[in-house]
């Protein structure tokens, strides 16, 4: 992604999330804070809801 991100996002998950997401992302080919905030914009966009200034991702984006 080149976009330039200004806001920060925390947030706790079950043992073994972060190890999951590493290995999500890798088979992706993508860094693991691409995978979460793409997965996050997938998921706002099914509930019908467009984040501002936020371009909807194509699949291999990254």
């Amino acid at each position: 992604m080149s976009a330039t991100h200004i806001e920060v996002m925390s947030l706790r998950g079950p043992q073994g999330f972060n190890a999951a997401i590493i290995e999500a992302a890798a088979r992706e080919s993508l860094r693991p804070s691409d995978f979460v905030r793409r997965a996050i914009l997938e998921r706002i966009e099914r509930t019908g809801v467009t984040p501002p200034a936020v371009k909807p991702l194509s699949k291999r984006e990254g």
